[in-house]
């Protein structure tokens, strides 16, 4: 057998490990890039990051494991465009700088390059440097690239607050993503007819991201209760998945319960719960919102207890019930404390009204305190108290206040006049205060040991 010359040997290992860095480096690292790309014209921006960081990972593998390998050119543009992309701009806007300032790029590139970059300067705040750029190449011969142009103009334009050109950059673009942005600077600036109009615009696509849930509780929030009815209601329209729309109603019905629009959170939590498979956490929650909408019927303590007995383990294993839970618990001990002014049954008919949003439960303690402790101190505020929860008798206990009471700061009050002089006017919140900060010191110990774990068998 002959000898294999030695310039042969060598030139078939540099051919090999030419190839490696090819196939194993600069071909995966496009091939992610390309499948990014793809992504990113289904507006899938979340999956092409993903796909960016992989192929900047890999081509950045090739530049450091072959310094010299004439695939370095390649890789460097790679690992700067896909690094751009993929929001590492640190690294990425010095090395597209740089590819930019050589002769290697092709049109196609050097645009996507110019890209790339303006993307970076959007996001590293250097808006106003990217704005030219992009607008520069809304005519690019690539649809894509001046799709991305657009889009990345529209950011730019919403990072500097002048979120009236978005809509002229974006023209007829279903630009998703982007819309989504929209979204949350107009909640973030208040402007809620704008998110109106954007999230019904989303909606009659069938787009749903959790961010809804959190522009319904903003709008309610803000007095807009028929924005949220019609965005909810065009979802229902688009027939977007169940569990979805199960969200939505009860995020509805949560803040109506707790704003006391009883009617309209019962509708709305009925709704979830029947978009709900029957053991998720929204049926769950729902369900308890439901039961737990009876307090605001209970004119006792007795009735209390039975409707809080007559509730399932189910119902009381949710983050709502176990929050009702506390409250009742506090309610209990404030009730069952028995002082000599009845500062605590006082505190107890607050949290009735304030917490437990039971306001018949509250007006009988605030009536009890009146007609059963006419020495306590605070009899003129109990009076007054049940007044505010019983308007047809409003007048009559107001008047009562005036006559038997007038010379407490709360008949100051309802004749005009400064309470400050009144000798109740500090007495009264210092008794309250008392009573309150002991009852939270037991209450506080007692939710602690409740949440303990239990012990393992055996132990001491």
């Amino acid at each position: 057998m002959r000898a294999v010359p030695r310039l042969t040997l060598v030139i078939a290992s540099w051919l090999v490990g030419s190839g490696c860095v090819y196939y194993n480096g600069i071909y995966n690292a496009q091939a992610e890039a390309r499948l990014a790309d793809a992504r990113l014209r289904r507006n899938d921006d979340g999956e092409a990051t993903t796909r960016f960081q992989r192929s900047a990972a890999i081509a950045e593998t090739v530049l450091v494991r072959h310094p010299k390998s004439k695939w370095r050119n390649r890789a460097l543009y790679i690992a700067a465009r896909s690094g751009a992309m993929a929001a590492q701009c640190e690294r990425a806007m010095p090395r597209l700088q740089q590819v930019m300032a050589g002769t290697t790029l092709n049109t196609d590139e050097r645009d996507r390059s110019r890209l790339a970059l303006a993307s970076c300067e959007v996001r590293t705040g250097l808006s106003a440097d990217a704005r030219p750029r992009l607008d520069s190449m809304f005519r690019s011969a690539d649809r894509e690239i001046a799709r991305q142009s657009r889009i990345w103009a529209a950011r730019a334009a919403l990072s500097m607050g002048d979120r009236d050109a978005v809509p002229a950059y974006l023209g007829n673009l279903d630009a998703g993503v982007l819309q989504w942005e929209l979204i949350s600077a107009s909640m973030s600036a208040r402007e809620y007819a704008r998110v109106e109009s954007l999230l019904v615009q989303r909606a009659r696509l069938g787009d749903y991201r959790e961010d809804v849930t959190r522009a319904l509780r903003e709008l309610i929030t803000d007095g807009r209760h028929d924005a949220a009815e019609r965005i909810v209601a065009q979802y229902d329209a688009a027939r977007v998945r169940d569990d979805s729309r199960a969200r939505m109603h009860f995020t509805l019905g949560d803040v109506h319960a707790r704003s006391g629009l009883d009617s309209i959170a019962r509708r709305h939590l009925y709704a979830a719960r029947t978009l709900s498979q029957r053991d998720t956490v929204t049926a769950r929650e729902a369900n308890a919102r439901l039961a737990l909408l009876d307090l605001k019927r209970v004119s006792s303590v007795r009735e209390l207890d039975t409707l809080v007995a007559r509730q399932d383990s189910v119902v009381w294993r949710t983050r709502y019930a176990r929050e009702v839970a506390d409250r009742v618990l506090l309610f209990r001990l404030l009730a069952g404390r028995g002082d000599p002014e009845n500062a605590s049954l006082y505190l107890a008919a607050e949290i009735a009204r304030d917490s437990l949003r039971a306001p018949r439960l509250a007006r009988t303690l605030f009536l009890r305190i009146a007609r059963e402790s006419p020495l306590s101190p605070l009899v003129p505020n109990a009076w007054y108290a049940a007044a505010l929860l019983e308007p047809d008798s409003a007048a009559a206990w107001q008047r009562r206040v005036l006559a038997d009471f007038g010379n407490s700061a709360v008949a100051a009050r309802l004749r005009g006049e400064d309470p400050a002089d009144r000798p109740d006017f500090v007495s009264s919140p210092e008794l309250l205060t008392f009573n309150w900060t002991d009852a939270l010191r037991l209450w506080s110990d007692s939710v602690r040991k409740l949440r303990l774990p239990p012990k393992p068998a055996g132990s001491r």
